[in-house]
């Protein structure tokens, strides 16, 4: 893996880490979540940066298992939709802004 793909995955496993998180002690952030994944990301971190992505967010029920299988693309190249926060340096902005760099208060996470 590359280090850009490396810094994606590391940022989504964050990100995604930090949403399960507050959805779990928080139920009126669990229904935005599950209704508006956009609107949820941009109360949590003040910014989208994915606005064009689609998100989709599904609950387990009782007896279910979930496996949700990445798409396929070559190791060394990053998805189209990431290409512009890879050019400029500014995927590093967007990390920052979305709190990757700092710890999420009240969570031990990064």
């Amino acid at each position: 893996m590359t280090s850009m793909t490396e810094a994606v995955a590391g940022a989504r496993a964050h990100i995604e880490a930090a949403l399960v998180a507050r959805a779990t002690s928080d139920t009126a952030f669990r229904e935005l979540l599950k209704s508006n994944p956009h609107a949820a990301i941009r109360e949590m971190f003040g910014n989208d940066p994915i606005p064009s992505m689609k998100i989709s967010v599904v609950e387990e029920q009782a007896g279910e298992v979930l496996l949700v299988l990445p798409r396929s693309i070559a190791e060394d190249e990053l998805p189209d939709e990431l290409l512009d926060y890879a050019s400029g340096g500014s995927l590093d902005k967007c990390l920052r802004d979305i709190g990757f760099f700092k710890p999420i208060e009240g969570r031990g996470l990064w």
